[in-house]
């Protein structure tokens, strides 16, 4: 059987919906829309970065905002814009990383969802990608983004391994994390049918975990205030216990 390494999410893209049936997508596009009246934005044009599959651009253009989404993986976006052409939505879809993205148009609202912002290797790259959003996020604009953390990671996949097995796709999750460079690598092995066969797909995905106090830091340099640090779908500060912290900030 032959086997081919593939970027992240490239083949991820044909189960991702289905492996991540779980993920509520409606009622995090309820907090983002909550966090929008506690900081008084009304946003009409919204940026969603790492977009994937398009789920929560899809939400959000059905409740009337304009959305733009950026990812980096074709199979994602390939998804995402079904998506969009089967409700008959009119969202835009960029190849693009959202490290360092480049568009002629700035937002109301910035969104970067569900971890993503941990695939930054490095506080260097994270930085750079505040500056690339700083670019393109308008001066009262809200800039909300998540993180998941060590507690999380360690909790839940350190050493951990998950597997399913479908008519159509078979996969092999396997997850380690390093506590003294805080980064959890994901190695994902995917068997897809193609005709009478299955093929073998390798990705590896990684993820560095980051502080409050450092994305803080960084969004300072960058030049926002950050605005709250929430326990996840609540109003909540963080605390040691969280799983996954929402962040909001604006340009200073």
């Amino acid at each position: 059987m032959s086997m081919l390494l593939t970027p992240p999410y490239e083949k991820f893209a044909y189960a991702y919906d289905r492996m991540m049936k779980n993920v509520n997508y409606p009622r995090w596009s309820d907090y983002i829309e909550s966090l929008f009246k506690m900081y008084g934005c009304e946003p009409r044009n919204i940026l969603d970065l790492a977009c994937g599959t398009g789920a929560l651009s899809v939400l959000l253009a059905s409740k009337g905002y304009l959305v733009t989404g950026i990812d980096r993986a074709k199979g994602m976006l390939n998804i995402a814009r079904e998506k969009a052409k089967d409700q008959n939505l009119p969202i835009t879809f960029h190849h693009g990383d959202m490290l360092n993205f480049r568009l002629d148009e700035q937002f109301d609202a910035i969104l970067c969802t569900y971890d993503s912002i941990n695939y930054a290797d490095n506080e260097n790259e994270l930085s750079g990608m505040f500056e690339t959003v700083s670019k393109h996020l308008v001066q009262d604009g809200l800039f909300i983004f998540d993180v998941t953390t060590e507690r999380n990671i360690v909790e839940h996949f350190h050493n951990k391994t998950f597997s399913e097995n479908h008519e159509d796709y078979s996969y092999i999750w396997k997850n380690n994390y390093l506590y003294h460079t805080k980064m959890c690598r994901t190695f994902l092995t995917f068997f897809i049918r193609e005709g009478e066969l299955f093929r073998r797909y390798e990705e590896v995905h990684k993820q560095r975990i980051y502080e409050v106090d450092t994305v803080n830091k960084l969004l300072k340099a960058a030049g926002y205030k950050m605005l709250s640090a929430f326990d996840m779908y609540t109003f909540n500060k963080w605390t040691r216990s969280s799983n996954r912290i929402n962040f909001t900030a604006q340009l200073a």
